[in-house]
């Protein structure tokens, strides 16, 4: 019938796929139980605080990094670009589109008005609006009481 060898290597390539198998049905039920622990977590933030959105897991690099929200508001038509990245998802280049779309096409009159530029869409918008003013007055500093 079958040799030793023949038998081992059968019995090998039936216990890699049994193992195989097993961990993938693990990792599933695994993942599910991630993503209903961070569903609970953002309900719970949510109710929470309603006015803050809930965290974006996909940003978790931005609570780690050091740099400061601003104490007052930011008036984004004479920002500077570095006053700009203290914005929550603004990093040095969108920073600095922002600049550039402003001296190209001229002051933005809303929040949506910032939609121009290259790489601010509606999730980045509504993560920075809180901290926006925009100001009639020209000239002084960009950064505004509440």
């Amino acid at each position: 019938m079958w040799g030793r060898e023949m038998r081992a290597g059968l019995t090998f390539v039936i216990a890699v796929l049994l193992i195989g198998q097993g961990f993938r049905e693990w990792r599933r039920g695994h993942q599910e139980c991630f993503q209903e622990i961070v569903r609970e977590l953002s309900t719970r933030d949510s109710r929470s605080s309603p006015s803050a959105p809930a965290p974006d897991p996909m940003l978790r690099h931005e609570a780690t990094r050091a740099r400061s929200i601003p104490a007052g508001r930011i008036d984004p038509n004479r920002a500077s670009a570095a006053e700009l990245e203290r914005l929550p998802g603004i990093g040095p280049a969108l920073a600095g589109r922002i600049v550039e779309d402003r001296g190209s096409h001229g002051p933005f009159s809303s929040p949506e008005a910032l939609l121009r530029v290259p790489g601010i869409g509606p999730k980045i918008l509504g993560r920075i609006r809180g901290y926006l003013s925009f100001q009639a007055a020209a000239g002084g500093d960009s950064l505004a009481g509440f």
